[in-house]
């Protein structure tokens, strides 16, 4: 069967391709448009386009050429359906429409649309499923964009769906998507996983939320493809319900429900709170999600998604998600990560203490926007059993960890990375004697390769640079660090003692990076490890394009160029400073030097009977007064000594 599909490329579209490119016996040939030019499935055909009259008439005959037309509303405007429309040789403007030919063959019509089209519907009597055959009375919310979409969805019953029409029109309306990385709840599962509460409920929360799965929605138009034969438009409504089947009706899935389990699947758990809808409203880029949130609707699926063969021959068979997205909550998460690419990087980072290991991977862990771990040092038993809750929460299932090993070895690993599996035994191993007790379950040894490290790094570096770094980090004592660096020396440097490196190379088969320091400071050391983490192609992980990471790379290195610029500027500062005081001192030494050598020129200059009763008889003077006021037994020496005191305290005053 030939297919044709607007916007292959969009994210119903290529659910869409998934389901109908299969036929019983063979494949079918679908043919379509494409929003973006080159992103087209590979399961296309051909990609036709209307650039101009050549290329729209050719879009148009590759139309009528299908045997299933199936227009998308969530990537179609007004004009879009009306030259689909035309194509199909009706006038969708004329009133009312008007036949313009015949076309070669009969055409399924199928639009795809959305339950908010219903939004103000009440139904038939309280306490009662809306269904597909009250489609006569849907009601979408007053000055919403789901107006247009009804009257769309009106315009392709009037000009389809009469007597001899050669064209069967039918909509099959979906509830709020969910699965194959998402759309409408793509920014809650966003946040969840990132961490970031930013979350709420539309207060009050309880109101009923109409989910379904982008492939069950693909799926009940390949089932409305495949049984158009048997339906007349004219006695049957040709309107289908898609929408998820929770096992306890009325107990659809509330705003609240989903919204709180999200958050708790893949993050740690916090109260989502409730804000007003005036609130809610308020961040624009948020609105259309929070309008469709807010939805309050009870329905019913299509009978024709109820019936036992429903989708039979599809792989695999029948509903992707028959029972809501709160019953599938795991298999939805992980197809989100792979729909956005997001990966779960799970490192270690091992090492002798002060080697740097614990800078290294808390700077791993905010890079690649993960948590971070860290054993203490010695890990007792209590802390692996800590370790191995933490490892297996649904935070470190979907983002990872780093995980900081401290002086753990190969002992502490087994424990932490491997568990037991009863195994059936062998033939050989059943021995058949009578009134033999049961031999006890065979128990096997395996690695749980969902929490073991994908990426193991381990710091090489001497202890004494270890010591010395640990003494210059100014930290807690040298004992300290003796008793960790031994408790590391036991783990992982005995003799005859397998280590951390040795359970990860020889168990897990896990490829190591041993990591010198001596040299590298932490960008070095940050920058080895993001290459040999990334050596299996960078993950999206809402992490910064490579562009950017390039410009923040320039940006640090100018940063500290212009630090070390400022640096020997203004050492080149207090070095001009303490030249200039070293040249006033000296230009001071060089004045009073100038001043002694004018003072001794003038004291040469006077005549000796001057000088001496300037200089020395008053002082002989005085001294002879004080001998004889003293009269000491040697006047001579006690003169000579008077006259040697008073010279130097003489000197002491005209320094």
């Amino acid at each position: 069967m030939r297919i044709f599909i607007h916007n292959v490329d969009s994210y119903i579209g290529r659910a869409l391709v998934k389901e109908l490119r299969k036929a019983e016996g063979g494949l079918n040939r679908i043919f379509g448009t494409t929003s973006k030019a080159g992103e087209a499935p590979a399961a296309v055909k051909r990609i036709v386009c209307r650039d101009d009259p050549k290329k729209a008439k050719k879009m148009a005959d590759t139309m009528q050429s299908c045997r299933l037309v199936v227009i998308s509303l969530f990537d179609c405007t007004l004009d879009d359906l009306h030259f689909a429309i035309n194509a199909m040789k009706v006038d969708p403007k004329a009133n009312p429409p008007k036949v313009l030919g015949e076309l070669e063959s009969e055409v399924i019509f199928l639009v795809i649309s959305s339950v908010m089209v219903w939004s103000s519907t009440k139904p038939a009597a309280p306490q009662t499923a809306i269904k597909d055959s009250d489609y006569l009375r849907r009601s979408p919310k007053a000055g919403s964009k789901f107006e247009q979409w009804k009257e769309m969805e009106d315009l392709v019953f009037n000009c389809f769906n009469r007597e001899a029409s050669q064209v069967k029109a039918f909509v099959v309306a979906g509830g709020l998507f969910y699965g194959e990385g998402e759309q409408i709840f793509a920014d809650v599962f966003k946040d969840a996983w990132r961490g970031v509460q930013s979350h709420a409920i539309v207060s009050p929360g309880v109101n009923k939320v109409p989910t379904v799965h982008v492939r069950d929605l693909a799926r009940m138009v390949r089932q409305v493809s495949l049984t158009a034969e048997s339906i007349n438009p004219l006695e049957t409504p040709p309107y289908f319900l898609a929408v998820d089947q929770p096992p306890a009706q009325p107990s659809v899935s509330t705003q609240k429900d989903l919204v709180q389990g999200i958050v708790d699947e893949m993050g740690e758990h916090y109260q989502v709170p409730r804000v007003s809808y005036e609130e809610a409203m308020s961040v624009a880029e948020l609105q259309e999600v929070r309008e469709a949130l807010t939805l309050d609707l009870w329905m019913e699926p299509s009978a024709l998604a109820l019936n036992e063969d429903f989708c039979a021959n599809c792989d695999p068979p029948g509903w992707i998600c028959k029972n809501g997205l709160l019953a599938n909550l795991r298999s939805i998460a992980d197809e989100f990560c792979v729909g956005k690419k997001l990966r779960c990087m799970r490192i270690i980072i091992a090492g002798p203490p002060a080697s740097g290991k614990t800078n290294l991977a808390k700077a791993v862990a905010e890079h690649f926007k993960v948590p971070y771990l860290a054993f203490p040092v010695p890990a007792q038993s209590s802390d692996l059993e800590k370790m191995a809750t933490q490892i297996t929460s649904n935070v470190c299932r979907y983002r990872g960890y780093v995980l900081d090993a401290g002086g753990i070895g190969f002992a502490e690993a087994e424990k932490l990375f491997r568990y037991d599996v009863e195994v059936p035994r062998n033939e050989d191993d059943v021995v058949e004697e009578e009134n033999a007790e049961p031999a006890p379950p065979k128990m096997e040894r395996r690695l749980n390769e969902e929490t073991c490290p994908a990426y193991v790094i381990i710091t090489q570096a001497p202890a004494a640079l270890c010591k010395g770094k640990w003494q210059n980090a100014g930290g807690a004592s040298l004992e300290t660090f003796e008793e960790s660096l031994q408790a590391y020396i036991e783990n992982n440097l005995t003799p005859n003692i397998h280590s951390l490196q040795d359970f990860f190379q020889d168990v897990a088969n896990k490829g190591v990076l041993n990591l010198p320091i001596a040299g590298k400071d932490e960008e070095d050391l940050f920058e080895s490890a993001r290459i040999y983490i990334e050596s299996s192609g960078r993950p999206f992980n809402y992490l910064p394009t490579e562009a950017e990471v390039s410009q923040q790379i320039r940006e640090r290195r100018v940063e500290k160029l212009q630090e070390m610029q400022k640096t020997t500027a203004t050492s080149q500062d207090d070095h001009e400073a303490e030249q200039l005081r070293e040249q006033q001192r000296h230009e001071k030494r060089l004045e009073i030097v100038k001043e002694h050598q004018a003072a001794q020129q003038k004291l040469a200059q006077l005549p000796l009977r001057e000088y001496l009763m300037q200089y020395m008889v008053p002082d002989l003077t005085e001294g002879l007064i004080e001998v004889c006021k003293v009269l000491p037994d040697n006047p001579v020496d006690y003169l000579a000594n008077y006259l040697e005191e008073h010279a130097a305290k003489a000197s002491e005053d005209v320094s």
